[in-house]
């Protein structure tokens, strides 16, 4: 006889059955709360040896959440370093490095091995020559690719890529300036132009990545810097993202990735506050009239946008955003031949009207903001 559950067949456990898996259940159980205790009696007494890091190698196989024994397996491994070469060091490292490959596709989301491996990594930067340090950490690149090709919007992988990114470029800078004996500039082993076109290939695999745009903004400010870029190079790079912006909210303006990055080029670029004169950190300064120019033809695209996306919650407060600016630029240079601000107060109005309809889980929000116009 059958029994069938959600169009599965299954067959009833008999009860010997059932008496055999608990068993079998009961003695794994014995055999782990053994193995803990053998482990934690060998970490009371400090026995740091090969042995020790093979059985706690065990153990963390078994329960990989159990952080007070990675922690001694941390000390496991710097007590053997001590007396070793550099080959030998190499060596241990790198096959505790090869040891949590299989935990990780195992267990992706366990910060105790992730924690584990940087160490590890750390330890080579400090225990190892800077030029063998540097191939195990380039090397690292390929399992952070593997794991962003995987899930290209991992935001831990973005970060943990940043870290790996950060070491490299440490280490190649260190090399640089060893061989031009301490001269060398602030961009030796720079490897933001490739991060750049990194995030370029990702975004353009998927316009909804997050990481790869919170990335991007991260780079940008360095990248000009280290282009030596020029006002008139810093506008045209602002002007070359902003259409790249244009044309992913045509593609999808219900999308908060794009709404996001967008709306940080235009408050990274055309604050009221700023003034003209680029330095170090940011994208470009511009004068009130480039950023009243800019805001004006952002404002054309997006009631462009807005007839075709009417009920776009996220549009419409873009919209009222950059109309902010709008209107403050306007009331501080009271010019005439510049945009009313009468005309711009009814706009904002009209949006904050249609927000209290499309989204009436913030009207409170709205009718504040409404009321402060």
């Amino acid at each position: 006889m059958t029994m069938a559950s959600h169009g599965i067949t299954r067959r009833p456990v008999s009860a010997a059955q059932s008496a055999k898996a608990r068993e079998q259940e009961l003695l794994k159980i014995e055999q782990y709360n053994t193995l803990v205790a053998e482990v934690q009696a060998l970490r009371a007494s400090n026995t740091y040896t090969t042995a020790t890091l093979s059985t706690t190698a065990t153990l963390l196989s078994q329960n990989p959440e159990f952080n007070t024994i990675w922690n001694y397996r941390r000390r496991i491994v710097l007590h053997l370093l001590t007396p070793m070469s550099a080959d030998e060091k190499l060596k241990l490292l790198t096959s505790e490095l090869a040891y949590l490959i299989p935990l990780l596709q195992s267990y992706p989301k366990c910060y105790w091995i992730w924690n584990y491996r940087i160490f590890l990594l750390q330890t080579c930067s400090e225990q190892l020559d800077v030029t063998t340090a540097l191939i195990v950490w380039k090397g690292e690149m390929k399992l952070v690719d593997k794991m962003l090709g995987r899930d290209a919007r991992n935001f831990h992988g973005w970060g943990y890529r940043r870290g790996v990114v950060g070491e490299i470029e440490r280490l190649q800078g260190r090399i640089s300036g060893e061989g031009g004996k301490g001269n060398v500039d602030a961009s030796a082993g720079s490897l933001v132009e490739e991060e750049f076109q990194y995030t370029t290939a990702m975004y353009q695999k998927n316009l909804s990545n997050f990481s790869a745009w919170h990335n991007r903004s991260k780079l940008i400010p360095r990248l000009l810097d280290e282009r030596n870029a020029n006002p008139e190079e810093r506008r045209t790079f602002l002007d070359g993202e902003l259409g790249i912006m244009q044309e992913a909210l045509f593609t999808d303006p219900y999308d908060q990735s794009l709404q996001l990055y967008h709306h940080w080029l235009i408050s990274a670029t055309c604050s009221p506050a700023s003034s003209a004169g680029a330095k170090s950190g940011e994208i470009v300064r511009l004068t009130q009239s480039q950023q009243l120019e800019i805001l004006s033809r952002t404002l054309a695209w997006m009631r462009e946008l807005l007839e075709e996306e009417p009920e776009c919650r996220l549009l419409l407060e873009e919209l009222i955003f950059v109309s902010g600016l709008v209107r403050g630029h306007v009331a501080e240079n009271n010019d005439p031949d510049t945009i009313s601000a009468d005309e711009v107060k009814s706009d904002m109005q009209s949006w904050l009207d249609k927000l209290m309809v499309v989204d009436p889980m913030r009207i409170g929000r709205w009718q504040e903001l409404a009321e402060r116009l």
